[in-house]
């Protein structure tokens, strides 16, 4: 019986043991094909990524390309830039020695006109004073004849009053 009993208790066991390793095994399978799944969804992902890298490597490349040439048309049109600027420099240089010297023309054109004016000036005060001279000495001569003919008239009045009284004097002695 005792064996009996422990043939019953290994065989229980061994039934236990036998059901806990279907289980494993059972688990085992799910997990791997939970492993499965999880290793193609991850494949899949890489694979997308992949492509993503090498759609944006494209993309990268056709970028620097055209930054590049964008950096070519820059630095042509900065040195087109540059040339215009020295030219207008050069330009605005001239300019201002064209300016300088038609203001120093028109300086000493002005020097010449102010003295050419200065000298019609002075011959006109000369004249003038000449004119005032001859003017003061006709003046002098006008109130010299004014006095003169005040005094013939004085004169006259004197002598036409002698006068008659000496026709009045001849008509009483007559």
């Amino acid at each position: 019986m005792k064996m009996k009993f422990q043939v019953n208790t290994m065989t229980g066991k061994e039934t236990e043991l036998q059901r806990e390793m279907h289980e494993m095994a059972q688990k085992t399978s799910e997990l791997k094909e939970e492993f499965i799944g999880e290793k193609n969804r991850l494949t899949e992902e890489l694979n997308t990524m992949s492509e993503e890298i090498n759609s944006s490597r494209g993309q990268l490349k056709e970028l620097m390309l055209e930054n590049s040439e964008l950096k070519n048309s820059l630095d042509c049109i900065h040195k087109d830039q540059m040339e215009k600027e020295e030219k207008v420099r050069e330009e605005i240089a001239n300019y201002q020695l064209q300016l300088q010297e038609a203001e120093k023309k028109h300086q000493a054109l002005l020097l010449d006109t102010n003295k050419q004016y200065e000298m019609e000036i002075q011959t006109y005060q000369e004249k003038l004073s000449s004119k005032e001279e001859c003017l003061s000495s006709q003046k002098a001569e006008i109130d010299l004849l004014k006095s003169s003919k005040e005094e013939l008239n004085n004169s006259l009045k004197a002598t036409t009053q002698l006068l008659e009284e000496l026709k009045k004097t001849k008509v009483c002695e007559q």
